[in-house]
């Protein structure tokens, strides 16, 4: 007779286990199967799958093991795709072969950096962030910087754009600076100050023999203001004065009226304000010269004597300071051989003086020059370095005077013949203070000289022509003795001493 069981025995399935029979009694007395299954395949070539798993640690093989604080120790090489819903915290490196895709990037630690899924950057998030760059930056783009937008880094040395979203360069503003209101320009127009003295007063307009200085783009024109004025010693006031570019002449301009008073031409008025600087004309040798209107249309030559200043470095012959043209009429070599000077007025009717000291001619140094030319007895003629005759050193006088050359072109300064391209016809060094007188006036070439401070020879007796030479701008070499054989600057280039 089989046993039974008092109490059956029962099997009921639970969370993740069935049984085939779940929850039928088993009392013993016959066969009842149950079929117990975890929905998994959980042998060793089976294919697990849970909902989910809660343990302290996983191991995963001898190498990786995982934590329930989320920490992974060991070496994971992954090649599917990773999905991660919340936040990936890595304490050590990564090192990622590929490419790196996200709507954000951030970096922290002292400074920040985020870069976002439109391409745009955001370095930083407070003001005392640093980022350090070791390489380049290349910047295709526009660059915001304290708000302000920047699309360029300019190097216009003109400035001409005057974009506000430039930024120039070092190289760009120097230039410019130089050019506009550096040494050149600005700077020196800003510390012109030169006294002058009235030459003339008539009418209540005292002249003088001055260029006012220009003043350059973007800075106020010169006027009256940029002057002081002083009738005997006292200060003019400015609100009765105008003051006037003339030519070479610089008029002041009164208003009696309002000054109170008339000039008188016994008056001595003094000048101080930006008047163009003393210069001199630069001569190089091949075709500059200044072509006058003095003397010429074949007149027959007269004993004259010609007063300069002349700064020379040439040791070779050096032709012509000055002549009246074709033929080297009257025309005068500082140096025609061996450190001679000579004047020729014709066929076998010239003088050679001895050689002028080194150091008072070739120098590289001004040096004034007199030279009285005595046509008719060339035996009289003179010459004179800073003070000092020069000794002859040979008459030609096998010609005679019905020999001499007429002076069929006016005088031309630092050529023996006008309008010409040859370079052995021209001068090679500087000139100014160009003064011509009848007769002879050597008697005044220490008064000339000066002590190496050029004399205004203006106020002096029988004065026929006087080039300055200091205008330091145009193409006019303006004669101040008032006859007005104004010279044409062709080639020459002003300088300032």
């Amino acid at each position: 007779m089989p046993t039974t069981l008092n109490n059956p025995l029962t099997i009921i399935g639970g969370t993740g286990v069935t049984a085939s029979n779940s929850g039928d009694p088993w009392y013993g007395d016959i066969p009842l199967n149950q079929l117990i299954s975890i929905g998994n395949d959980i042998s060793k070539t089976g294919n697990v799958q849970f909902n989910q798993i809660t343990a302290s640690s996983w191991k995963l093989g001898d190498d990786i093991s995982i934590y329930d604080n989320g920490q992974v120790s060991g070496s994971v090489t992954h090649t599917g795709t990773t999905s991660i819903s919340s936040t990936l915290s890595i304490n050590g490196n990564a090192i990622v072969t590929g490419k790196i895709t996200a709507e954000e990037i951030i970096a922290e630690l002292t400074s920040s950096g985020t870069i976002f899924k439109s391409g745009s950057t955001q370095f930083g998030d407070t003001i005392d962030d640093t980022h350090y760059i070791t390489g380049s930056l290349y910047d295709s783009g526009s660059l915001t910087i304290s708000g302000s937008l920047v699309n360029e880094i300019s190097n216009d040395v003109l400035l001409g754009d005057n974009s506000p979203t430039a930024i120039v360069t070092e190289g760009a503003v120097k230039t410019y600076a130089d050019s506009n209101i550096g040494t050149t320009i600005v700077e020196p127009y800003l510390r012109k100050n030169f006294n002058k003295s009235a030459l003339s007063i008539s009418n209540n307009t005292s002249s003088f023999t001055a260029f006012s200085a220009s003043a350059p783009d973007g800075i106020t024109a010169t006027n009256e203001n940029d002057f002081l004025f002083f009738n005997n010693g006292q200060i003019m006031e400015h609100d009765a004065l105008q003051v006037q570019q003339s030519g070479s002449n610089f008029l002041l301009i009164v208003d009696p009226s309002s000054l109170g008073y008339n000039l008188d031409s016994l008056d001595e008025i003094k000048a101080w304000g930006r008047f163009e600087a003393p210069g001199h004309l630069n001569f190089d040798g091949e075709d500059d010269e200044v072509t006058t209107n003095f003397s010429g249309s074949n007149a027959t030559p007269i004993n004259k004597t010609f007063s300069w200043w002349m700064k020379s470095s040439e040791t070779d012959r050096n032709y012509s300071v000055f002549a009246h043209g074709s033929q080297r009429r009257e025309a005068f070599t500082p140096n025609f051989s061996n450190g001679r000077p000579l004047i020729w007025n014709g066929n076998s009717w010239f003088v050679y003086w001895d050689a002028a000291p080194v150091d008072h001619a070739w120098d590289g140094e001004w040096h004034h020059w007199m030279c009285y030319n005595d046509v008719l007895a060339i035996t009289g003629s003179k010459l004179y370095v800073d003070g000092t005759e020069i000794s002859v050193n040979l008459y030609k006088t096998t010609g005679t005077v019905a020999n001499l050359n007429n002076q069929s072109q006016p005088l031309t300064i630092g050529s023996f013949q006008n309008n010409s391209t040859v370079p052995d016809r021209h001068f090679t060094g500087s000139l100014k203070e160009f003064s011509v007188f009848p007769g002879d006036k050597t008697s005044n070439a220490s008064t000339y000289y000066n002590n190496g401070t050029p004399y205004d020879v203006t106020n002096e007796d029988d004065l026929q022509a006087y080039w300055k030479m200091t205008e330091n701008h145009g193409t006019i070499a303006y004669d101040s003795s008032g006859e007005g054989n104004h010279g044409t600057v062709d080639g020459a280039t002003w300088t300032i001493q």
